[in-house]
């Protein structure tokens, strides 16, 4: 009985935490005036069209107001081919959304730098455009 408690323990606290697998503090956090599933989605299709030896994966949390990218493989990819070297979190803030960068401990510095150009380039493709004002008659 003591197993089965703490077996439902762990399903329940595994169903319920956030999508981040690397710890600690993210390297940059920035917001952006787009809607999160749109932008993830950008970042996705062009992280994949890009030449590296990494494989992207995109992930969303079940309410979709929350979209993971991660990057695994890179030099090692023999020893740790599942690892997460790189994770862009895309967290939904109303009208806004906020893009967190986080790098495992041996992260890839171009890596890092050419995914936040691919955010940046993103955005400005799918950003949400300001609100006009009704003319007046």
């Amino acid at each position: 009985m003591k197993r089965l408690v703490v077996g439902l323990g762990c399903l329940l606290s595994a169903c319920q935490s956030s999508l981040a697998n690397l710890p600690g503090q993210p390297e940059k956090v920035a917001d952006f005036p787009a809607m999160a599933a749109d932008l993830s989605d950008c970042v996705y299709r062009a992280a994949q069209s890009m030449r590296s030896p990494y494989a992207f994966h995109l992930n969303a949390r079940a309410d979709n107001l929350e979209f993971l990218v991660t990057a695994t493989g890179g030099a090692n990819t023999a020893i740790r081919p599942k690892l997460p070297r790189l994770e862009l979190r895309f967290m939904t803030q109303n009208e806004t959304t906020t893009v967190e960068l986080r790098e495992s401990a041996i992260g890839d510095p171009a890596l890092s730098r050419d995914t936040w150009s691919i955010v940046e380039r993103c955005t400005q493709q799918v950003a949400k455009p300001p609100a006009r004002n009704p003319p007046t008659p």
